[in-house]
């Protein structure tokens, strides 16, 4: 798990340079026809989901109340003086000027961005944090005792590139292959997982090649609940939040195309029978579970996530620092003990994730 990172810096920012110029040369191809076998439902509306409006003219998110940021759907706010980068990228995110969905349009899908699974513990690695490897996840987690992240307005983020969807070079698998990005709570040693972020699928079949790009949010062991009318391309850079709150509904997630400058927020209930358990809050690239089987990862190249953090009642985690209390993993997803999607770490906030398939 220890990794000479400056060797595949350089040469991977150009892999992936090239993938997002070729991602946007078909922008129109980007959104695309989402796999027959991922969608549950089409309908516009989902049980005991909120969708907030564009806020009124004149509205200033940046002066107003913590309860009138609430009303209208806009993510808590850091602490300017204890966490400045933090709150420098809350401010960027809601003051943005952007087209508010007011009527997003959802699907069900048969996607499970689930718990993460075959953790297998591994060394620390050089910058603190503890090696493990996954059959589905990969990124990094902070991890703590139950209730860590389970106070009002516990809120975790990440600014990140909408990577190329494609599969692997040289292979035509006849079928879907899927990844998802996304940050959230809960997952590591825990039932429940509330995230939100995007997809990225590609198809092969003979000369038949097709792929789609999609923004969802989700709370497992419900399946993954897509936003149509939002939409992303490779080379997009997205910002994600997702926080928890002690009302009802009480998982809750705002996604911005800093792209297009558009944006949504939706409030959403827990599965029936599940409790939020916020032991752990994550920075994840996955290979999700597509109606009950785990799905072939995309060769999605390289992704970086910039601006990683949480903060729960003022007390701030990143990936390259963890608070007294918890521990930060990263985490390998391996197929056998084969790497699939690795991550390595830049300074304290950002990280970069790489495919398998890469020839580093």
């Amino acid at each position: 798990m220890k990794v000479e990172t400056k060797r595949f810096k350089g040469s991977v920012a150009v892999v992936l340079g090239a993938a997002i110029a070729l991602g946007l040369s078909s922008r129109a191809l980007a959104q695309g026809r989402p796999p027959a076998e991922s969608v549950a439902t089409e309908q516009t509306n989902v049980a005991g989901t909120i969708a907030y409006p564009q806020p009124p003219a004149g509205f200033d998110p940046l002066a107003a109340s913590d309860a009138d940021l609430a009303q209208y759907g806009f993510p808590p706010r850091p602490d300017e003086w204890d966490a400045p980068d933090a709150f420098a990228h809350w401010q960027k995110m809601v003051s943005t000027p952007q087209k508010r969905l007011k009527h997003p349009l959802l699907q069900q899908t048969t996607i499970h961005n689930g718990a993460a699974t075959a953790l297998s513990e591994g060394e620390t690695v050089d910058n603190g944090s503890l090696a493990v490897t996954s059959s589905n996840w990969s990124g990094y987690a902070a991890v703590g005792a139950a209730g860590t992240f389970k106070l009002n307005n516990a809120a975790i983020y990440s600014e990140y590139i909408v990577p190329i969807s494609q599969q692997p070079f040289g292979v035509c698998t006849g079928s879907w292959d899927y990844s998802s990005q996304w940050v959230g709570f809960d997952g590591f040693n825990s039932g429940d997982v509330l995230q939100a972020g995007t997809e990225v699928d590609a198809y092969c079949s003979g000369n038949t090649k097709s792929t789609f790009y999609g923004p969802w949010y989700e709370w497992y062991p419900y399946a993954e609940t897509r936003i149509t009318n939002l939409t992303v391309a490779p080379g997009n850079v997205m910002g994600v939040e997702v926080w928890y709150t002690t009302a009802t509904p009480s998982g809750h997630a705002y996604l911005i195309n800093y792209s297009t400058n558009t944006s949504v927020s939706v409030a959403f209930s827990p599965p029936s029978g599940t409790t939020f358990t916020g032991n752990s809050a994550e920075w994840i690239v996955e290979a999700p579970t597509v109606n009950g089987g785990l799905a072939a990862l995309t060769n999605y190249v390289a992704d970086p996530f910039n601006a990683d953090y949480v903060h729960s009642n003022n007390v701030y985690y990143y990936p390259g620092s963890s608070p007294a209390g918890t521990t930060i993993y990263s985490i390998t997803m391996n197929a056998g003990s084969k790497p699939l999607s690795v991550v390595h770490l830049y300074g304290n906030d950002t990280l970069w994730f790489y495919n398998g398939n890469l020839p580093y």
